[in-house]
């Protein structure tokens, strides 16, 4: 049998193997963990599904001493705090919804030395009790997870994440801090470095490229019958149906409900009660679909999610990329498709203009005009995305987005934006250079006839009525996409004006043809793959290895994905492995689950063999 845990390997690359299962680490792992353990505060900026957790977890199991983890959410410390204790290191969690004689044995455990990685929210820091607790018990390593939550700048900020420099600050002895996020611009990534007063930090970004990820904005005539399809055709999926508002989570779910789907619902309107049990649903597979607002969500380690689907454009690309990047954490193919439509843009501007602050709300529609144009380009979406964090790993193309991929009916349109371009100007130039939004823009070439479209005389002006054969919306795409290609922009504000760019003018005078992607009717795209979790060897024994592992979660009370990913139930199909040496190869088993779960899921591959006859009798 494999060594135990408690057998402590004395290197990186050893716990790797033997206590996660891997047999070398991804891109900028080592170099973070080796950072770390020489003593070197460390900001790390990983995609969704880069392997963050073990670039911390590594250097806690091998440091002397307490780790503190300071973690956003309930769910995500006890999704990871399952995940450590079924590898065999010792780990607890303290959060607000455990009784207090919990917290207590928890504080003596951690007292005692029996607990390595101590995860806990930063709210927790406010208790003047827990302050002493935390200067008594040794600790030696501060992470700072969903490090973006500390810059005002970010689209998470929590108040509490100020509190944790000034904490770390009055400790007798200060500890190493590491912080990490996925998603975090450069403003951002130095915003963090300054708030949490990380001292001449090693500081990494990976990339931000999920490669696994299949981009696509749709615009359909009905975005509740696209989400019905999608769903039906991935039945055997997990998905996330990400809505605007509580209205749209409920209408969406029981339209779901009603054809039969396993959905759960998700929003800060329901009770603690509800939103507990329908992301435990989700979580444990109990449920296919779930349907939020973004009130769900982040941290959740569930690495199964095939889809992540937004009924309505996000108001950041921040936002949209952390939401989005919740598919395909396990490495497999995934889908993350945006249903756009102009409503969403009255949606956004309505939440931005909450905002008090001026300063916020400028930043706030310059972010939105980037998912307006995100949503209307028919450039590369993975090059949008990348550029906007400023990613220096950026092609004009890609092989898994739907710009790049589907092949899209392309239409002409150099005629109307011409006239569109032309009538920005004779407006302007009718009202002495004041500038209009596009509302006002779609009325006047669409000939209409309201009082202000009167009263502003622009019913007199050569390019009133030009496109009056247009319906408002086909009219308004075409300026969406000039905006996105960079022939018109808008003006910050609430109410935002459009103006001329630097290539307005040239391509007025030119003959240049300008083509913009048809978006009604087109074909569905397809992935690169032809099964929804990839390209699965054996597929009867697959959902065998899914059957067995859905029936060892439920025993030991944990999700399905924490036995074993479907990364290595598709490794498991494609080695078959025979006895532990080799189980051991698999990618993912390590020392404890091979103890743990080896013997099952052997039997079941033997069984699964010997069903097959006598193609499998032989040595591989």
């Amino acid at each position: 049998m494999a060594k135990k845990y408690e057998k402590k390997p004395a290197t990186s690359l050893a716990v790797l193997k033997d206590v996660f299962g891997y047999d070398s680490f991804r891109r900028g792992q080592e170099e973070i963990i080796s950072n770390i353990l020489s003593g070197r505060d460390t900001l790390a900026i990983m995609p969704t599904g880069a392997g963050k957790s073990i670039c911390y977890q590594i250097p806690a199991i091998l440091s002397p001493g307490v780790t503190v983890i300071l973690s956003p959410l309930i769910s995500l410390m006890k999704d990871q705090v399952d995940a450590l204790k079924q590898n065999g290191v010792p780990a607890a969690s303290i959060n607000s919804s455990m009784p207090w004689e919990d917290v207590v044995l928890i504080f003596r455990q951690v007292r005692a030395g029996k607990v390595k990685l101590l995860y806990i929210a930063p709210e927790r820091l406010e208790s003047e009790g827990f302050r002493a607790f935390f200067s008594e018990i040794g600790v030696t390593l501060v992470i700072v997870d969903e490090a973006h939550c500390v810059s005002q700048w970010g689209h998470d900020f929590r108040p509490a994440y100020l509190g944790i420099a000034p904490v770390i600050a009055s400790l007798a002895r200060r500890p190493v801090v590491a912080a990490f996020t996925a998603t975090a611009t450069p403003e951002v990534r130095d915003d963090i470095a300054v708030q949490l007063r990380l001292r001449d930090p090693f500081t990494i970004t990976t990339g931000f490229d999920r490669e696994n990820l299949f981009f696509q904005v749709e615009h359909p005539a009905s975005k509740m019958k696209y989400v019905e399809k999608h769903v039906e055709k991935h039945t055997d999926s997990a998905g996330i149906v990400y809505c605007a508002t509580r209205r749209d989570v409920e209408g969406v779910c029981a339209r779901l409900r009603e054809k039969g789907v396993k959905a759960v619902r998700y929003h800060a309107g329901l009770s603690d009660l509800e939103r507990k049990r329908s992301q435990e649903d989700f979580i444990y597979d109990r449920a296919n679909v779930i349907v939020a607002t973004n009130a769900f969500g982040m941290g959740i380690d569930k690495s199964n999610v095939r889809y992540v689907l937004h009924y309505n454009m996000p108001g950041s690309m921040d936002a949209y990329y952390q939401e989005a990047g919740r598919a395909g954490r396990d490495g497999l193919p995934a889908e993350c498709i945006l249903l756009f439509g102009t409503r969403d843009i009255i949606t956004a501007r309505f939440f931005i203009a909450q905002s008090e602050d001026e300063e916020t709300k400028k930043s706030g529609y310059r972010k939105l005009q980037v998912m307006v144009d995100y949503c209307n380009t028919a450039s590369c979406l993975r090059s949008h995305i990348l550029r906007y964090f400023e990613d220096e790993n950026v092609s004009d193309t890609c092989t898994a987005c739907g710009n790049c991929t589907v092949a899209a009916e392309r239409v002409d349109v150099t005629v109307e934006a011409k006239k569109i371009l032309s009538c920005v100007f004779r407006m302007a130039e009718h009202t002495n250079d004041r500038k209009y939004g596009s509302a006002m823009l779609v009325d006047v070439l669409r000939g209409s006839r309201r009082a202000q479209v009167i009263s502003l005389g622009f019913d007199k002006i050569s390019t009133w009525g030009l496109l009056k054969e247009y319906e408002a919306d086909q009219v308004r795409e075409i300026v969406n996409f000039l905006i996105a290609e960079g022939y018109l922009q808008m003006e910050d504000g609430e109410f935002p004006v459009l103006s001329f760019t630097g290539r307005s003018i040239p391509f007025l005078r030119s003959g240049a043809v300008l083509m913009m992607r048809k978006y009604e009717g087109k074909s569905e795209k397809k992935l690169k793959t032809s099964k929804q979790h990839g390209e699965v060897e054996h597929s009867e024994l697959f959902e065998k290895l899914r059957a067995l592992r859905m029936d060892l979660a439920k025993e030991d009370g944990v999700p399905p994905y924490v036995v074993f990913s479907d990364r290595t139930l598709i490794a498991m199909c494609a080695q078959l492995p025979s006895d532990e040496d080799e189980m051991l190869e698999v990618s993912g088993v390590g020392a404890q689950k091979l103890e743990k779960y080896g013997e099952a899921f052997l039997d079941a591959i033997a069984e699964w063999k010997e069903e097959q006859g006598t193609f499998f009798t032989d040595e591989k």
